[in-house]
C-alpha cells in the first residue's frame, strides 16, 4: 500500500510538470505569435504610408499645367522614392521635397499637406506658383526648411487666419522660413514669435502692411531677418534687440518711422544693417558703437538728424558706411578715421559743415564725385581699387 502511494505521487508529479510545460510552451508562441503579427503589421504599414503620399503627390501633380506635368514625368507608379525631387528615409517614407527653379505652374490648394507626417524639407522656391498660402501648411509638424520664395503666391486668405497663416505656429520645428519675392499681403502675424526654433526668417519682397510684430523679439535663436521692400510700417520694435543670435537684419525699403532704438546696442553678432530708404527720424544712437561685429551699415535715404557720432570710430569691421541722403549735421568726426577696414564712406546730401578730416586720408580712401567735392560736403568717398 505505502509503494502505490509513492507511485501515485510521483505520476501527479510527472504530470504537474508536464502541464506547466505546456502552459510555458503556449505563452511563448502567443507571444511570438502576437510579436510576429505587430511587425507584421508595422511592415505592412510601410508601403501604406508610401502609397498615400505617392497618391498625394500624384494628385498635385495633375492640377498643375501640362508641362509642369512634363517636368515631373518621373512621377509615376507608387514608389516616389525614386521620383525627381524626392528623398526619402530608411522606411520609404518622404522626409524632402526639393522643387527649385523647375518652372512648375499652378497651386498649391491640392497639396495635401497632412499626407507627409514626415516631411522634414520642402523647398518650391524660383517657379510660378499661385493662390493663397494654404493655412493647412501647419500640417507639417516636423519640417524645419520652408521655402516658397520667387513664386506668385497671393493674400488672399481669410480674414481670421491672417494673410500669412497664424496656424503655422504649429511648426515647432521649423528653422528656416522662406516667403520672399510673392504677392502676401496684411500684417505679420505675431504669432510667428511661438517659431521659437527659427533661424532664418525671410519675409521681403512682398506687399506686407502694419507694424512689424514686437513678438519677432522672442526669436532668441533668429540669425538673419529680411523684411525688406515691402509696406511695412510704425517704429522699430525695441523687442528686436533682444536677438543676441542675430547676425543679419534688413528692414530696407519700407514705411517705418520713428527714431532707430537704442536696443540695438544688444545685437553684439550684427554683422549687416540695413535700415535704408525708411522714413526714420532723431539723431543716431551713440551706441550703435557697440556693434563692435559689423561690417555694413547703411541708414540712407532717411530723415535722420542731428552729429554722426563719435562712437561710429569703434567699428573696426566696418567696410560699408552709407549715411547719405538725410539731415545729418554738424562736423564729420575724426574718429572715422579709425575705421581701418572701410572701404565705402557715402555721406553726401546732408547739412555736414567743417572740413573732412585728415584722418580719413589715412584710410587709403580717395574722394570723387561727378559734382565734385567741397570743404563742407562729403559727397563719396571710396577705397582705391576696390
Amino acid at each position: 500500500m505505502c509503494l502505490l502511494m509513492k507511485s501515485l505521487s510521483k505520476l501527479v508529479q510527472a504530470l504537474l510538470i508536464l502541464i506547466f510545460l505546456s502552459s510555458i510552451s503556449s505563452f511563448i508562441y502567443s507571444f511570438a505569435f502576437v510579436a510576429t503579427g505587430v511587425s507584421a503589421e508595422a511592415k505592412s504599414d510601410q508601403p501604406a504610408k508610401g502609397r498615400k503620399e505617392a497618391d498625394s503627390l500624384l494628385k498635385w501633380k495633375a492640377s498643375l499645367d501640362n508641362q509642369s506635368q512634363s517636368i515631373l514625368d518621373s512621377w509615376v507608379g507608387s514608389r516616389p522614392c525614386n521620383w525627381v525631387g524626392v528623398t526619402c528615409d530608411t522606411s520609404g517614407s518622404i522626409t524632402n521635397l526639393s522643387l527649385n527653379h523647375l518652372g512648375l505652374r499652378g497651386t498649391l490648394h491640392r497639396f495635401n499637406f497632412s499626407a507627409f507626417a514626415n516631411l522634414l524639407s520642402l523647398e518650391i522656391s524660383n517657379n510660378s506658383l499661385h493662390g493663397i498660402l494654404p493655412s493647412l501648411i501647419c500640417n507639417l509638424s516636423k519640417i524645419y526648411l520652408l521655402d516658397l520664395s520667387s513664386n506668385h503666391l497671393i493674400g488672399n486668405i481669410p480674414s481670421e487666419i491672417g494673410s500669412i497663416p497664424s496656424s503655422i505656429t504649429n511648426l515647432g520645428n521649423l528653422s528656416i522660413l522662406r516667403l520672399w519675392g510673392n504677392k502676401l499681403s496684411g500684417f505679420i502675424p505675431s504669432e510667428v514669435g511661438f517659431l521659437k526654433s527659427l533661424k532664418t526668417l525671410v519675409l521681403s519682397s512682398n506687399v506686407l502692411s502694419g507694424p512689424i510684430p514686437p513678438s519677432i523679439g522672442k526669436l532668441r535663436e533668429l540669425s538673419i531677418l529680411y523684411l525688406l521692400d515691402n509696406k511695412l510700417s510704425g517704429s522699430i520694435p525695441h523687442e528686436l534687440g533682444m536677438l543676441s543670435s542675430l547676425s543679419e537684419m534688413s528692414l530696407q525699403k519700407n514705411n517705418l518711422t520713428g527714431s532707430i532704438p537704442t536696443s540695438i546696442a544688444n545685437l553684439k553678432n550684427l554683422s549687416i544693417l540695413y535700415l535704408w530708404g525708411n522714413k526714420l527720424s532723431g539723431s543716431i544712437p551713440s551706441e550703435i558703437g557697440f556693434l563692435q561685429s559689423l561690417k555694413e551699415l547703411d541708414l540712407s535715404s532717411n530723415a535722420l538728424t542731428g552729429a554722426i557720432p563719435s562712437s561710429i570710430g569703434n567699428l573696426r569691421n566696418l567696410s560699408i558706411l552709407a549715411l547719405f541722403d538725410n539731415k545729418l549735421s554738424g562736423s564729420i568726426p575724426h574718429e572715422i578715421g579709425l575705421l581701418s577696414s572701410l572701404s565705402i564712406l557715402s555721406l553726401q546730401e546732408n547739412n555736414l559743415t567743417g572740413s573732412i578730416p585728415s584722418s580719413i586720408t589715412n584710410l587709403g580712401i580717395y574722394p570723387f564725385s561727378d559734382y565734385g567735392v567741397t570743404s563742407f560736403l562729403v559727397l563719396y568717398l571710396q577705397k582705391l581699387g576696390s
